[in-house]
């Protein structure tokens, strides 16, 4: 007959788990900040604010601007508001009107509130895009050697702490600011604290935790509750059980008292970091009162934030994001899956999510994180079609089910651990996903005039009869900024030589057709250019979006970023017009474009 756990663990030196623990963390801080830089030089020629995704549509304040910090994008992605609150903690006009749904941002103010340390440390006066995307990196490797050290005292490989970061949603938020692999490490550094029952460890982590990603406030709060009741023993009194048994017995209640009494075991322990015994015992435990003020720390942190923000802009962060976060139970999934179809991936993280629940109930009976962790476990099931329509959503939602497999491993069945061995090892491959956002073609650079963009107008420009336009370029400049780039790369690879370089020349194009082309999103037009090699090859590069209507005879002056080859050799560049994503102007009417040959070197 099966086992319900494993076999009780070797005694591990403390000397060796501190190795284990100080290794992982500096070798996993080093590998993730590397990956981090060979992607800036990858993806955004060397510019550390390209990986924020600033977008024209909410801009940067000018402080940021006249620093460098310049919109590559339409829209943009999350991080770039929460890089913005590192340099405006404390709410701001000038910063948050450059912000989508300030109180729901702002509720997530952890990651911000460590960048701005960081650089207070270091003795800049500013947050700079290169100081906030590394922020979160030595949390990241402190929670690695802290798993790796709990699976070594246990008896397991330090590397299965690669299924939870090294699975696909933690490289991808670490990539463009996202808050979330902040916010799983102190869930973890949090949850680690419990099971060692050192509660002032557990109230910094989890406070943060909660500052960082609200929805932890679940976890924050059953804590509390279950310390109060007798779930968790913080190294308390197990005589006479906790307050719910004192309160029944002052009611006279000794029968239901003594029933509900169950006291624990008496476990050695066999190594540091095994903790105080935290089976499913009800009632079991009086926490003391000092301690429960400690884990009380986080939801008074929290809630005092929330009265803040409440204070601040009227309402709170949850009331800001309204009904888009949360739907019925599972319900999301199922509608986004026919709306983004994905067989792998989608799927794979959906499974992820029930085998969750099912850890929880394999563990119940050996320690109390089962109950715990049950409300937030729930709480994910609610995730709204917004989190489930792109993997970048659910993959990061994930983390803290991933996490938690990895907590389990040495307390569960021997069936489960080799099932859940797998999913974790699976979880580590859909990092292979994240290759192109490291290593795929720079389409994101620095727009330097973005202030002239307006917003997308809702009519959709329709498909052109008769599209005709007319290009000045000045050559010789362009010919002189690109020789001045010769030689200044930092390193290649694979024949690739990195970081790309751009130039940044003005553009005029002039309208000489008979229909207004307009700033919409379906069939925009837009300026695009490609180099084609002397083999014919074409490298197409990104288009650059209109600002506003271009009416007929209008013309339009623009300051444009020209990518570079990324090799040397003769090339013939070639700029015309587009009409959605593959109707350029140069092929429907005779002329429309602008060429001529360039040498790189």
């Amino acid at each position: 007959m099966e086992s319900d756990s494993a076999a009780a663990p070797s005694k591990v030196s403390q000397r060796s788990l501190i190795a284990v623990f100080v290794i992982t963390a500096i070798v996993g801080t080093l590998l993730a900040y590397g990956i981090l830089f060979l992607a800036v030089q990858a993806r955004h020629c060397g510019e550390w604010s390209g990986m924020l995704l600033s977008g024209y549509q909410f801009g940067v304040p000018d402080q940021l601007y006249e620093r460098g910090v310049v919109p590559n994008c339409e829209v943009g992605w999350d991080g770039q508001f929460y890089y913005l609150q590192s340099n405006y903690l404390n709410p701001k006009p000038e910063a948050y009107q450059h912000i989508d749904a300030p109180p729901y941002r702002y509720q997530r103010i952890g990651l911000p509130l460590v960048a701005w340390c960081f650089a207070t440390l270091t003795g800049s006066d500013y947050v700079s895009p290169q100081m906030y995307l590394f922020a979160s990196l030595p949390f990241l490797g402190l929670a690695m050697g802290a798993l790796a050290a709990w699976l070594f005292a246990h008896g397991y490989s330090p590397l299965w702490c690669l299924g939870w970061s090294a699975n696909l949603g933690i490289p991808i938020c670490l990539l463009h600011g996202q808050p979330d692999p902040l916010a799983d490490a102190f869930f973890i550094l949090a949850m680690l604290s419990l099971i060692r029952g050192t509660p002032i460890a557990y109230a910094l982590a989890a406070s943060m935790m909660c500052l960082t990603r609200e929805p932890y406030f679940a976890i924050a709060a059953a804590v509390f509750a279950a310390s109060f009741a007798g779930f968790v023993p913080w190294k308390g009194n197990p005589d006479d059980g906790g307050w719910v048994i004192t309160v029944l017995r002052k009611m006279g209640l000794m029968s239901l008292a003594n029933w509900l009494m169950v006291a624990p075991p008496s476990i050695e322990e066999p190594t540091v970091l095994d903790g105080r015994p935290s089976a499913w015992n009800y009632w079991a435990y009086r926490t003391p009162v000092w301690q429960l003020f400690i884990l009380a720390i986080p939801c008074f942190v929290f809630v005092a934030w929330q009265v803040y923000l409440y204070r601040v802009f009227g309402q709170t962060g949850s009331q800001s994001a309204g009904g888009t976060i949360l739907d019925y139970p599972f319900f999301a999934f199922f509608r986004s899956s026919f709306n983004s179809p994905n067989y792998v991936i989608r799927p794979f993280y959906f499974a992820v999510m029930i085998l969750g629940f099912w850890v929880l109930w394999n563990v119940r009976r050996k320690w109390a994180l089962s109950p715990i962790l049950l409300p937030y476990f729930l709480v994910l099931t609610l995730m709204s079609e917004v989190i489930w329509i792109d993997f970048s959503g659910f993959t990061k939602a994930m983390g803290t089910v991933l996490a938690t497999m990895v907590l389990s491993l040495p307390l569960l069945t021997r069936r489960t651990r080799f099932l859940i061995g797998v999913v974790l090892i699976c979880a580590v491959l859909t990092y292979t996903q994240a290759y192109r956002r490291i290593l795929g073609g720079v389409d994101l650079v620095p727009i330097p005039d973005y202030q002239i963009i307006k917003q997308i107008t809702d009519i959709d420009q329709p498909m052109l009869s008769a599209p005709s336009c007319s290009i000045e370029i000045d050559k010789d400049k362009l010919k002189e900024l690109a020789a001045q780039k010769d030689g200044d790369y930092l390193f290649v690879l694979g024949g690739r030589r990195y970081p790309q370089h751009y130039v940044t020349i003005p553009i005029t194009v002039t309208n000489t057709g008979d229909e207004p082309w307009l700033r919409s999103r379906n069939n925009p037009v837009q300026m695009v250019y490609r180099w084609i090699d002397e083999n014919d090859r074409t490298y197409w590069c990104p288009g650059v979006e209109l600002p506003y209507t271009i009416e007929p005879g209008q013309s339009l002056t623009r300051e444009i970023c020209l990518l570079l080859p990324r090799e040397s050799g003769q090339f013939m560049f070639r700029i015309t017009m587009r009409q959605g994503w593959d109707d350029t102007f140069d092929q429907r009417e005779s002329g429309g474009f602008v060429e001529f040959p360039m040498t790189i070197r």
